[in-house]
């Protein structure tokens, strides 16, 4: 499996007619509203993870946080959050939708114009996906840099079904590639690589997680602990 291309999302997401059209065909349809619960649960479970390891994360920046998917859920858990996009369309839709009182700027993930240690924690949810491996670094950098200690990330994930399946249909013609997915050890190198430690994992399904490659993982500074034992949660 080879990494994916740089991700083309910088373009893509700056049309207008796709940030108007996003969260309805995302999540407008049943399944994807029953998939955006599941993902909200597991950022809420790792979310009180690292509340009950005694550093509650009470501000932190959601980086791309495009039209606010996040918002409400950390705002109910009492996260002061500023939302980061490199598209202003995105972020136009998620004024439309939140109010005028977001705190919001435009920047890319691989140049925070933030201070370091601005945040407890850097949100960034269907992003890494889009990533090679040498921006995955870059943008892991930089997020540990503007963070205080704690990161919330979902990937993609080797130990699923799609895993089996997908190299054998593009054996077989059926598929032009095979997205790059993590093993837990690649996964916890390139966070070390980054100056963070994998904490915990939370499966997006949370009892069935060979039917799904998405993990919801809280990793943190390394520079803060001294080395801990990595496990998964539920």
């Amino acid at each position: 499996m080879a990494d994916p291309a740089p991700y083309r999302a910088k373009t893509h997401y700056r049309d207008s007619s796709i940030a108007d059209e996003y969260d309805s065909c995302r999540y407008g349809t049943p399944l994807g509203r029953r998939r955006n619960r599941r993902d909200l649960a597991a950022i809420a479970r790792a979310l009180a993870e690292a509340k009950r390891r005694g550093a509650p994360i009470t501000s932190g920046l959601d980086l791309p946080c495009g039209t606010g998917r996040l918002f409400s859920l950390l705002g109910d858990r009492g996260v002061l959050v500023t939302g980061a996009d490199v598209s202003l369309e995105m972020m136009r839709v998620a004024r439309r939708k939140f109010g005028s009182g977001l705190r919001m700027l435009q920047c890319s993930a691989e140049q925070i114009p933030c201070s370091t240690g601005s945040f407890d924690g850097v949100f960034s949810i269907r992003f890494i996906l889009h990533l090679d491996r040498p921006t995955r670094i870059q943008v892991f950098r930089e997020m540990a840099r503007v963070s205080r200690r704690w990161l919330i990330i979902d990937i993609r994930h080797r130990y699923n079904l799609r895993s089996v399946v997908w190299p054998l249909a593009a054996r077989l013609g059926l598929r032009r590639d095979v997205p790059f997915r993590f093993s837990r050890r690649g996964l916890a190198e390139e966070l070390r690589e980054s100056g963070l430690r994998l904490v915990a994992i939370f499966p997006s399904r949370r009892y069935v997680g060979f039917f799904s490659d998405k993990w919801f993982v809280l990793a943190e500074k390394a520079s803060l602990s001294p080395p801990r034992l990595e496990r998964a949660a539920g």
